[in-house]
């Protein structure tokens, strides 16, 4: 009898831990099933002309054709990065229309949505997971955002160029007029050449021709190449000058060009 009711109690032991084990792996078990329901494939937009800052809003739809009330979480991603996420219960036979605000920035941008989570109401001992689902995410919808130009960034811009330009014709004609005074030869260089080309004799001889000195005279045509090269690099100089300053040249010829004009 000891061992009659001794494997009794063991064999009652044994079904209660086996309805408790079923019932905890039921549970925690998570059903294969597909359920008719889904995330529809389209994303679409408040506005179909979207401009920089604007407050615009991102859409998406979620049909629920299965008996089942739904517990569902849904990302908004933009550019693969989630902006926002939306929780929200999708009763039996029902269309849901999700949304979310975006304010825009400037450029190319890909929008979607993808279900995070789902779980039943009406079934608590079975979760769902989002592979329960006919479909899980929307595809992938291209939008574009314009930058609104302002008449402060047309002036910067203006500014800007005119600097660069500016700059880059100063660079220049600092070049030009650094070769324009290369030009110029040292006065000592010009008298010694031509002193040397006058004959040793000649140097030295001193006359008087009708009352007048030989030597005045050479000194003479010393005096006249000395001047006349003095006028060539002064007018090497000028045009230095006026090369680096460029802009008052230009304002000059301007002016006088309207002078002429409305003379």
């Amino acid at each position: 009898m000891n061992k009659r009711i001794a494997i009794k109690l063991l064999a009652i032991t044994a079904f209660i831990f086996s309805g408790f084990f079923t019932t905890a792996f039921a549970d925690t078990s998570t059903s294969t099933e597909l359920i008719n329901a889904e995330i529809l494939s389209n994303v679409w937009y408040s506005t179909t002309t979207i401009n920089e800052n604007d407050s615009i809003f991102i859409y998406a739809g979620f049909q629920n054709h299965s008996a089942k009330s739904l517990t569902v979480t849904a990302g908004f991603y933009v550019d693969d990065i989630q902006i926002t996420k939306n929780n929200f219960s999708a009763g039996p036979k029902s269309l849901i229309k999700l949304e979310t605000k975006y304010i825009a920035v400037k450029g190319e941008h890909v929008a979607q949505v993808k279900i995070l989570s789902i779980d039943s109401s009406l079934n608590s001992a079975m979760k769902l997971s989002v592979d329960n689902l006919l479909a899980k995410e929307t595809e992938k919808k291209n939008f574009s955002v314009k930058h609104e130009i302002t008449k402060e960034e047309v002036i910067k811009t203006v500014g800007d160029v005119a600097v660069n330009t500016v700059n880059t014709i100063d660079n220049q004609t600092e070049k030009l007029a650094t070769y324009v005074e290369s030009l110029k030869e040292p006065a000592s260089a010009k008298i010694t050449s031509s002193l040397s080309d006058i004959p040793s004799i000649a140097k030295k001889t001193v006359g008087k021709v009708l009352g007048m000195s030989t030597e005045n005279t050479d000194n003479t045509k010393e005096d006249v190449q000395q001047k006349s090269f003095s006028f060539y690099n002064m007018f090497l100089n000028i045009i230095a000058y006026i090369v680096r300053h460029w802009v008052w040249a230009l304002v000059i010829i301007v002016l006088i060009v309207l002078y002429i004009s409305f003379r």
